[in-house]
């Protein structure tokens, strides 16, 4: 993620605690793509848009290779780190960088989304409010740790929604109105959370 690490990030307390030693983790398993990726002069924010085209590709190749979308979403969620480290190995991390990378990270994200309610496996309802309580909690997430007052615990969707994902894309179990709903509800409860942390803390 190409960011600066003063800069405002969407994580809770907990996963601050763990973020450090993940990403040197990250940081020793990307870097042969990493030093690939400089030697070809592509520029992070390239490999941030990536994401987006990718995310098209999911949405064309639900309904005739599930198996496949699902192996993109993998591909993306895998390689999301990347353009941080490659922006960091340049020293080019900028503020810009890491709201370019979320932004790229959740048209993505929305993209895959939309792509299951489009063929009918998701309920249109669930899609959109899951549309807005993604961007919802990460600028929840963002604002108190700005404002000095990070959320304890955040239930992200890669706990409540993924699973469900992958039952449908590799399984062709079809749990998704309910697993979307969960998160949605529980994106919900963290975003409520956070606002009363931030009126505590603001007043």
């Amino acid at each position: 993620m190409v960011e600066q690490p003063s800069s405002p990030d969407a994580y809770s307390a907990l996963e601050q605690r763990f973020r450090g030693p993940a990403r040197a983790l990250l940081m020793r398993i990307y870097h042969p793509l990493v030093l690939l990726l400089a030697w070809l002069r592509v520029p992070p924010n390239l490999v941030s848009f990536s994401q987006i085209p990718l995310g098209l590709l999911i949405v064309i190749m639900i309904t005739p290779h599930p198996r496949l979308a699902l192996l993109l979403i993998a591909l993306c969620i895998a390689t999301d780190g990347v353009d941080g480290a490659l922006a960091r190995h340049l020293g080019r991390a900028t503020p810009f960088g890491a709201l370019w990378d979320g932004f790229c990270d959740h048209v993505r994200e929305i993209l895959v989304i939309a792509g299951l309610a489009w063929v009918g496996a998701l309920n249109g309802f669930w899609a959109a409010l899951y549309g807005l309580a993604y961007p919802g909690i990460n600028i929840t997430l963002a604002l108190c740790n700005h404002y000095k007052t990070p959320i304890p615990l955040a239930i992200k969707s890669y706990i409540t929604a993924y699973p469900f994902i992958l039952l449908y894309l590799w399984f062709g179990i079809n749990w998704l109105d309910w697993g979307i709903a969960f998160s949605v509800l529980t994106m919900a409860f963290t975003i409520g959370w956070g606002a009363w942390l931030l009126h505590r803390a603001l007043g």
